[in-house]
């Protein structure tokens, strides 16, 4: 895959004031190479990168402007490997090179923020910094163990299961992303549904399994 050019500056995205979407706009703006790699993303967002990548492998799942079907099992294993780090409570992102260098071109990317960036800014909106015991110190650790489970249920090739697991991590990411213990709490409410739903999706499913052998016998 093509690096950026050399003379390729890097675009940092660590103001700490800035809201994710006026962030990711900057980046997509001022980043002129031919193509955009995860690696050059996280690099600029630092600290902020473990929730910013469960956000972006989440939002393929969980947004019906860029929704598409089947991706799910593809996009879970990268969040489930960042949620295992997370949940051992490391400092920042490791990627094995194949997701770190994957790369789509700039002009796609630019185009899939501006599609983004509206959405992302009518929950910001609702987002201020607020029950911090919900998104600090350790509680990270437990919302990555949580991050863990739902990226599991995304890794499951299960029909209509992708959008709930999915749209807990997106919550718990932006969570973690701006400081919001009440939207980390709203994505662990919405995972736990998750898990109900699909446990009687599956329920339902071998109840059906055993009646039509029944019937068979």
């Amino acid at each position: 895959m093509p690096s950026p050019e050399p003379d390729q500056r890097p675009v940092t995205l660590r103001h700490p004031s800035a809201s994710l979407s006026v962030l990711l706009m900057a980046f997509a703006a001022n980043f002129t190479a031919e193509r955009v790699r995860v690696r050059d993303i996280t690099e600029s967002l630092g600290q902020r990168s473990f929730g910013f990548i469960l956000l972006i492998f989440a939002l393929p799942n969980s947004l019906p402007i860029i929704g598409i079907p089947g991706v799910s099992t593809i996009t879970g294993m990268p969040m489930l490997f960042v949620a295992v780090q997370m949940a051992l409570g490391h400092k920042r992102v490791y990627l094995p090179r194949w997701i770190a260098d994957s790369s789509i071109a700039t002009a796609d990317f630019q185009k899939l923020v501006n599609r983004v960036a509206p959405w992302i800014q009518r929950i910001e909106r609702l987002m201020r910094p607020r029950m911090s015991i919900l998104t600090a110190g350790s509680a990270e650790r437990w919302l990555g163990a949580f991050c863990v489970l739902l990226a599991f249920l995304l890794v499951l090739p299960i029909p209509l299961g992708n959008l709930l697991p999915a749209l807990g991590i997106l919550f718990i990411a932006l969570g973690l992303i701006e400081k919001d213990g009440f939207c980390a709490l709203a994505g662990i409410v919405i995972g736990i549904s998750a898990w109900v739903f699909l446990s009687g999706l599956a329920w339902v499913a071998v109840k059906t399994v055993l009646a039509m052998l029944d019937q068979m016998v």
